[in-house]
């Protein structure tokens, strides 16, 4: 429930306004009384209210003098007049002291209650950012004050998992896909550093009968259907929500150090310490990479060379090496390349392919193929064989996408379509596009499910989402909100009073 400050000098006055809270206003509760400005001020500095109701009439400092000193120290608190003055200054003066509502005396219950309810819907909403902001830094490693995080986390316990579909994120800013939030409504927490990501933050409370190791094995086969594998980590007991932070950390950690490239994975943690039984990679003598240095320093025929390169993802591939261990070695043997000027690309755009390949790759021999590419000087060959380095021939791909909304499309759809490598694919999009393939394509089906919306009112969410590509309306849902910061079915109300007008 929502706290709930009075300040009131009128002992009958501050007996009705708390009376009314009790019985018309369920989402709140009063937490402090003061019959003065003064001690108001000192007290609420203790409780830490959401909402500030006052007279503005009062000993010792009147109501306008402590809404704006809670302005300036508690800008998060909402700060209500209740005064028998109608003369409009008073009502400016309270607004330009920051106040989000003036009601006059004398109270009415049912004005009152429909001031209350609006002011619960500004506090869902505030909650909601602020909660999100505070996931997204738990998940950045930053921990939370303890008093802030108890408001925003009040059950006593929490199921946690991670659940990840193919790569790691992308390093790249312009190349990152979209943070996803759980919309508001949503029971269970949601965040995603990216749209292939879901960090599931469940009170215990919520789960009567399955065990939430159950709960995500069926929501991660849900979702096999559009990856090419995934990787889960999760405990399976509820912790204390003072444990939340670092239980986070934790599998963030154990994804990082356990992912393998075109492996299903679901590991389930019981303490809070990390296993990194992965290895980085550095330090470990390989004689794969030490025969390819050999051949490329030898200047060898570019069949043996990559014929030695598929070599050694198969190895690693049998060998069972994270994704963090293999990156490690494809930049040795780009190291190797550039060390022999055997390699054209800058270190910047190599980079910026290595990225894009390890995030798309579906499994170790798809990896080799594009690590293959980009060695073996294969792009300047293909764009001399068609001439699709062009904004012309961009477009068509951009056109393509737009076409194909409602389908599953991938950027290895992309490529057999129109006959390139994911390596070129990636290179047009870097030069003539801002975003990646991913969020260029998210962006896209959000665009049309407005057009979708708008035209087609009566359409479920569900089946606006089908009709873009999106076989979960939660999902997409949450794709939706992050993308233009409401939620579909606020959207649609939003369009429809609109339409009214």
């Amino acid at each position: 429930m929502y706290r709930v400050f009075i300040a009131e000098d009128e002992p009958a006055a501050m007996k009705h306004i708390c009376t009314i809270i009790e019985i018309k206003c369920p989402g709140f509760e009063v937490v402090g009384t003061a019959d003065n400005g003064r001690s108001a001020l000192e007290q609420i500095e203790k409780l830490q209210p959401d909402v500030l109701i006052t007279d503005v009439k009062m000993p010792v400092m009147d109501g306008i003098t402590l809404v704006k000193r809670i302005g300036e120290k508690y800008p998060e608190i909402l700060s209500v007049i209740i005064s028998g003055y109608q003369d409009f200054d008073y009502a400016r003066e309270a607004l330009r002291s920051g106040v989000c509502d003036y009601i006059l005396k004398p109270v009415k219950p049912s004005t009152f209650q429909e001031r209350m309810r609006v002011i619960q819907g500004k506090l869902d909403e505030a909650y909601y950012v602020r909660r999100n902001r505070m996931i997204r830094e738990m998940c950045r490693g930053i921990l939370p004050d303890e008093k802030k995080f108890a408001r925003f986390f009040p059950s006593s316990e929490y199921y946690v998992a991670l659940f990840r579909k193919n790569g790691l994120p992308r390093r790249f800013v312009n190349s990152r896909g979209i943070e996803i939030f759980s919309i508001r409504d949503e029971q269970m927490m949601v965040y995603g550093r990216d749209e292939m990501e879901a960090l599931y933050i469940c009170p215990r409370e919520l789960l009567f009968h399955n065990s939430f190791y159950q709960l995500m094995t069926h929501m991660a086969e849900k979702e096999k259907a559009s990856a090419a594998y995934y990787t889960m980590v999760l405990r399976e007991e509820a912790v204390p929500a003072i444990q939340l932070p670092e239980v986070i950390k934790m599998l963030y950690q154990t994804l990082d150090y356990s992912l393998i490239i075109g492996r299903k994975q679901v590991i389930v943690k019981e303490g809070q310490n990390l296993d990194e039984k992965a290895n980085t990679g550095s330090g470990i003598w390989n004689p794969y990479l030490d025969r390819l240095e050999i051949l490329v320093k030898d200047h060898a025929p570019n069949n043996k060379i990559q014929e030695e390169i598929k070599c050694c993802f198969m190895k690693w591939k049998e060998e069972g090496h994270t994704q963090l261990w293999v990156e490690d070695k494809v930049r040795e043997m780009f190291g190797i390349f550039r060390r022999y000027h055997a390699l054209d690309e800058s270190i910047e755009m190599c980079e910026y392919f290595i990225d894009e390949a390890f995030y798309y790759a579906a499994d170790m021999e798809g990896l080799a193929d594009n690590i293959r590419q980009i060695l073996g000087r294969s792009m300047t060959e293909e764009a001399k064989r068609i001439k699709i380095d062009t904004p012309e021939f961009f477009e068509k791909i951009v056109k393509y996408l737009r076409e194909h909304l409602a389908e599953p499309l991938s950027p290895q759809d992309i490529c057999e379509v129109f006959g390139i490598s994911q390596t070129y694919l990636s290179r047009l999009f870097r030069k003539y596009s801002t975003m990646g393939f991913n969020k260029t394509l998210n962006l896209f089906r959000i665009e049309k499910a407005k057009e979708i919306m708008k035209d087609k009112s009566s359409l479920y969410i569900k089946d606006v989402a089908a009709m873009v590509g999106y076989g979960d309306q939660f999902y997409f849902s949450r794709i939706f909100r992050s993308v233009t910061g409401i939620s579909p079915t606020e959207y649609m109300e939003k369009d429809g009073e609109e339409s009214l007008i």
